[in-house]
């Protein structure tokens, strides 16, 4: 009994042990798998790292990306804005060059309008000094008997001050000098020939300029004429009436055409030196205000 019991005991014992085998062989069995999920999963660990490492790297690469995109679209736009910027430039110098060429082509006209206008206003200063060669010619003749009447006349006119000036000259004597003397010399001549015009003609008007002056005097010896004629005709007029005032009876138009018949050597000469004072008498009751055509 004690035998099958120890029997039984062994057999059940090995059993355990058999299955406790079994088990440990499972146990190692799962141990060993566990062992390779482990390496695997230790394995899998060490990729995610370095996935985890490259993903880091990749993002900071990205960042990085996106930080230098950002700058060079920022340059691109700086870019833009300058080659904008640069066009408009070159539009602006395109519209100052057009506007220079347009300016330069004015002022090239104005240029050589201006250098015609030079060479005529040459022309006529070269052909003003002929004129003033001529027209001074007679400037130191006519500055010397200025000079030499008013230094005898007596006060301080204004003209005597210019003329004087001129008493000691400094040859040679200056443009503007010769051309103040011809400008007086101008105004004096001008004076003279109002006077002398209003003399001979002084029912009309002064003509009003130099040209119309000297046109005037270019009539003044026919005028002379008729002033002297005129002259000639109040006092012999004067003079019948005055005859008349005595022999009313006077026919003064046969006295007029000579002595009477057989008195042919009673000229009027003869009674020249008779009738001068009674002459020179009547002529002072003369108006000499009308003129008797």
């Amino acid at each position: 009994m004690h035998k099958q019991a120890l029997l039984l005991a062994a057999t059940s014992h090995a059993a355990k042990v058999s299955e406790l085998r079994q088990r440990l062989e499972r146990t190692e069995s799962e141990l060993g798998e566990v062992k390779v999920r482990l390496q695997e999963k230790q394995g899998a660990a060490t990729e995610v790292k370095a996935l985890r490492k490259s993903l880091g790297e990749a993002e900071e690469k990205v960042v990085q990306e996106q930080a230098d995109r950002k700058k060079l679209k920022a340059r691109v736009k700086e870019v833009q804005q300058e080659l904008q910027d640069a066009v408009k430039k070159c539009k602006a110098l395109e519209h100052d060059v057009s506007v220079q060429g347009t300016e330069l082509a004015k002022a090239r006209q104005s240029a050589e309008a201006a250098q015609n206008e030079a060479q005529a206003a040459l022309q006529e200063i070269q052909e003003a000094k002929k004129i003033a060669a001529g027209a001074f010619a007679d400037s130191p003749r006519s500055v010397s008997d200025a000079v030499e009447f008013y230094r005898d006349e007596g006060g301080g006119s204004t003209e005597k001050l210019f003329w004087l000036q001129y008493a000691v000259p400094e040859p040679p004597m200056s443009f503007t000098d010769q051309l103040k003397q011809l400008v007086e010399l101008h105004r004096v001549a001008e004076l003279a020939m109002k006077d002398l015009i209003i003399r001979l003609w002084p029912a009309e008007a002064i003509p009003g300029s130099y040209f119309g002056l000297v046109r005037r005097m270019v009539n003044a010896c026919p005028r002379l004429d008729v002033v002297k004629r005129s002259a000639c005709i109040e006092g012999a007029r004067m003079a019948f009436a005055r005859c008349k005032m005595w022999w009313a009876k006077m026919n003064a138009v046969e006295v007029a055409r000579g002595p009477p018949e057989g008195k042919e050597h009673r000229t009027p000469e003869r009674y020249f030196a008779d009738v001068i004072e009674g002459s020179r008498l009547a002529a002072a009751e003369c108006g000499q205000d009308i003129i008797f055509e």
